[in-house]
């Protein structure tokens, strides 16, 4: 961030003017005043505004915003700057090729130096969006939606905005009209988009076509039909004129104003710089028949062959940084097991930020998704970018594994919660584990020594996740810590575990299991039922995935030692009784020690 000047140039002769930061604002908002009450000048201020998009619309909003007196801005888009955007947009020759948020950054703190501008340079994604629309007081939605992957932000953006309450301002520029539709979210009856739009619909239809469900037909100009007909013809880019885009500026900041400080707004406006100038400019009848073959044209069914929704939904994924586990979670009541460098905790769900828990199941979600655990189209067809928090209990415990110096989260994996209490293993009509709904709800129904105990003590290991790590000693131990941690875990007498279930591939998951000591049984010849829609199907296809069992009373206690005994070990000294341990146990040449399988 640019460091702000005590001093600044003023006038034509550049007179030397010295100004603190109370008495700068107040001459710069000065010609306001009237207009502006002080209570809404310092409502504007002090609130921060979230524009996601600051190409033509987006952009034409940032600097008069600004210039009206915000000073807190967040400005997001992934694109640099055209020769082809000059006719539209707030840009000159000198930036084409330019990252569009860096160049609003300079351009708002050349007009005041006391604005807080924050950019992010690579758009919406997955993995920002909620830190951002939470921060913000009020969003302005410029997304691009002429191509997929906007589309598919956009509605993320819209999700997370409608969780968090939060209004929404949109523009659409139409030839010389522009459209703004307002989604208020602070009333909390109001449904995403107003049910204009849903999940299915962006899957599945083309983006244009899409538009016309967010954009009423009565609102669209003829000349914007000629232009949809000329994108169907192949037209490869859209026309679009600043007379239009910079209306969206103008109205957006008087929007802004009212919004901030809670004064009524309409759900849309809408403005046709034409039709002002020309009158009744356009043919009726011609606009009409437009207007019915776009109903025509909206109840007909795209072929949408889309193959790489889950490459855009991880594409600027990086590992997070969560300190604040390790720093409010690192007490005896949490700590599993740990090495100088790393901490290994267990934390209940129940005790957990859903924050962090969505950054944990975005974690697994996308580690399954490098390695192909995903099925492509369920994904897609949803717009899922991690697991719902539906899919996790109160009581399922977070095993994760962090660097100490950093937070950085190295891996991860689910102790799950008893799925029923009370009820025998062998009552045919209990609830199934996940595994049984993979193999088949009689998985589990000859096996002797389980049928005695209750569903409770019978509990279900979830996902297994590793971060890549190039230092062998750092992901052995990574892989180890995990262990222990299931290992402090399922022989802890309070929890009453006496069994453990689960499925994993033979040469990983289940040879890691057997070298610790948890001694587990394959149930061999056992055939995957998992339904081909079901969000993990994948993981199935193809691969030898088997399910096992074990009971803690079983577990080998002696090989546990010996492994844990490893974690204390320096570099060369652990790399040598790693081998060694490897070489003792091993049942096959095919993966190495603690490389999980999902580990990418």
């Amino acid at each position: 961030m640019r460091t702000v000047p005590q001093k600044f140039y003023w006038g034509k002769t550049y007179e030397f003017i010295k100004y603190n930061k109370k008495d700068f604002y107040h001459e710069f908002t000065l010609r306001n005043a009237g207009f502006i009450s002080e209570q809404e000048q310092a409502v504007l201020r002090d609130s921060v505004i979230l524009v996601a998009g600051c190409g033509s619309t987006g952009g034409s909003a940032i600097e008069l915003l600004v210039r009206s007196g915000a000073e807190n801005l967040i400005l997001i888009d992934n694109g640099t700057y055209d020769l082809n955007n000059s006719n539209r947009q707030n840009m000159t020759l000198d930036d084409v090729g330019e990252l569009k948020p860096e160049v609003f950054r300079l351009r708002c703190n050349a007009i005041n130096p006391f604005a807080k501008i924050e950019v992010c340079n690579i758009g919406i994604t997955p993995d920002n969006v909620e830190d951002y629309v939470n921060r913000a007081d009020i969003v302005i939605d410029a997304v691009d939606v002429t191509g997929r992957s906007g589309l598919e932000m956009k509605f993320l953006l819209h999700q997370v905005c409608h969780q968090y309450h939060k209004a929404v301002i949109c523009g659409y520029d139409m030839a010389a009209t522009q459209y703004i539709p307002i989604f208020d979210y602070r009333n909390k009856s109001l449904a995403l988009f107003d049910n204009q739009i849903n999940t299915e619909m962006v899957a599945t239809m083309e983006p244009l076509k899409v538009c016309t469900f967010l954009v009423p037909v009565t609102e669209i100009p003829e000349a914007m039909f000629e232009e949809l007909e000329r994108s169907q013809q192949g037209k490869d880019y859209t026309s679009q004129l600043g007379i239009a885009a910079n209306l969206f500026g103008t109205i957006t900041t008087g929007l802004v104003i009212d919004m901030l400080n809670n004064k009524p707004v309409k759900k849309e406006y809408t403005v046709d710089v034409w039709k002002l100038i020309r009158g009744e400019y356009e043919d009726a009848k011609k606009l009409e028949a437009y207007q019915t073959a776009i109903e025509v044209w909206k109840t007909e069914k795209d072929d949408i062959q889309d193959d790489e929704f889950l490459k855009r939904s991880i594409k600027h994924y990086d590992i997070p940084l969560i300190p604040s586990l390790r720093n409010d979670f690192s007490n005896k009541k949490y700590l599993l097991a740990e090495t100088p460098s790393l901490l290994c905790l267990g934390i209940p769900n129940n005790e957990i930020n859903s924050t962090i828990a969505k950054q944990l199941l975005r974690y697994a979600f996308v580690h399954y998704a490098k390695v192909g655990f995903i099925n492509q189209d369920q994904a897609s067809k949803e717009l899922l970018h991690s697991e719902s928090l539906d899919n996790l209990s109160a009581d399922d415990i977070h095993i994760i594994v962090l660097e100490k110096l950093t937070g950085k989260l190295m891996a991860y994996s689910t102790l799950k919660a008893p799925i029923d209490t009370g009820v025998e293993l062998s009552q045919s009509d209990r609830a199934l584990y996940s595994v049984e709904k993979a193999f088949g709800k009689t998985l589990y129904s000859n096996v002797k020594p389980l049928s005695r105990y209750t569903v409770e003590q019978v509990r279900e290991i979830g996902r297994v996740v590793k971060t890549k790590e190039t230092n062998p000693v750092v992901s052995g131990k990574v892989g180890l810590l995990l262990l222990s941690a299931y290992r402090a875990l399922i022989t802890n007498p309070e929890n009453n575990i006496l069994a453990m279930v689960g499925d994993g591939e033979t040469n990983v998951t289940l040879r890691n299991l057997d070298l610790y000591g948890f001694n587990p049984t394959v149930i061999e010849n056992s055939e995957v039922c998992i339904p081909k829609n079901h969000l993990y199907a994948s993981r199935y296809d193809d691969r030898s995935v088997s399910p096992f069992w074990f009971e803690t009373n079983n577990i080998d206690m002696q090989k546990v030692s010996e492994v844990e005994s490893l974690i204390s070990l320096r570099d060369e000294q652990f790399l040598s009784a790693y081998k060694s341990i490897k070489n003792t146990y091993k049942k096959s040449s095919v993966t190495p020690l603690l490389i999980t399988e999902t580990e990418s």
